[in-house]
């Protein structure tokens, strides 16, 4: 019972030491590969329009993704919301997703240690194999973000990669059935974000979304 009881003070003071630890603040860029997965788009179609290269900004509960393709225009999470808004290059207004309901299912979960080196940190590996196709993450515990920050983006797994996790994602493969989307990180730095990057601009009409993400 004695050591029972040890063991039980132990791992709690190591979740709270590891919760503890700040969250990642910072930005993460990016590269962006896309392979077309059916003879209606070219890569090169589909990576005109994706674009080549993220720049990843994260600050507590929020953050904000820029992308420089002909679509998308940035993405913002903004957790007091609940929602995620996109601006898309075609359209006058801001597109919003409610993140609270995941629209995909994870029907198997796997997890690799020590799989492969990125940018000299050794990462894990971590398989969902979903509804809408397969999602594989490498990461390294060192880029620490608490997941009950977005416990309300539970949309597109979020919140179901950061409880697994508990870091950044250094890259991921989104296998889809008409395109396999990969992100690799080449640039993690850690620095104060201004809290005004996850603001949206003024004055500009906001459209709920038709597509989930």
């Amino acid at each position: 019972m004695k050591k029972t009881l040890t063991l039980l003070i132990f791992f709690q003071f190591f979740a709270a030491l590891v919760f503890a630890q700040k969250s990642f603040e910072g930005e993460v860029v990016y590269s962006i590969s896309i392979k077309s997965n059916t003879p209606k788009f070219t890569d090169a179609q589909l990576s005109s329009i994706m674009g080549t290269t993220q720049h990843y900004y994260m600050k507590g509960a929020n953050y904000k993704s820029v992308l420089n393709g002909k679509m998308s225009q940035w993405e913002i999470y903004v957790n007091k919301n609940k929602k995620v808004y996109n601006k898309i290059a075609s359209n006058d207004s801001i597109l919003w997703n409610d993140v609270t309901i995941n629209h995909d299912t994870i029907y198997k979960v796997n997890l690799k240690k020590n799989d492969t080196t990125i940018l000299g940190y050794k990462c894990d590996k971590l398989t969902f194999t979903c509804n809408r196709g397969i999602e594989i993450y490498y990461f390294n515990p060192q880029f620490v973000v608490d997941p009950r920050l977005y416990i309300n983006h539970q949309e597109g797994n979020w919140y179901a990669f950061l409880e697994k996790s508990r870091s950044i994602a250094l890259k991921e493969i989104m296998q889809k059935k008409y395109f396999t989307f990969t992100l690799t990180a080449v640039s993690v730095k850690r620095k104060p974000i201004d809290d005004k990057l996850f603001e949206l601009p003024p004055n500009m009409p906001l459209t709920k979304s038709k597509v989930n993400l």
